[in-house]
């Protein structure tokens, strides 16, 4: 599923987001305060997208117009 807005454009997390993901993921201010530990690598973000952010209701939020998430949604229904 892909939702957008004016804006954003809301989609499943791929791989090849991973060096996006730990750009700020890696921030030890970030992950903690999101209830998920500090990424240690591009590869502990790639395994992240690959178990965990590849649940349904699990997507990259991305800028319109931009190939890489700026942030990540859950949503509950």
């Amino acid at each position: 599923m892909i939702l957008e807005t004016k804006r954003l454009v809301l989609r499943p997390w791929k791989e090849e987001d991973a060096e996006a993901l730990y750009h700020y993921a890696k921030d030890p201010a970030v992950g903690p305060s999101a209830g998920w530990p500090v990424h240690t690598s591009v590869d502990d973000s790639r395994r992240i997208i690959r178990e965990i952010l590849s649940a349904e209701n699990d997507f990259a939020v991305v800028k319109k117009g931009e190939t890489g998430p700026i942030g990540a949604i859950g949503l509950m229904v």
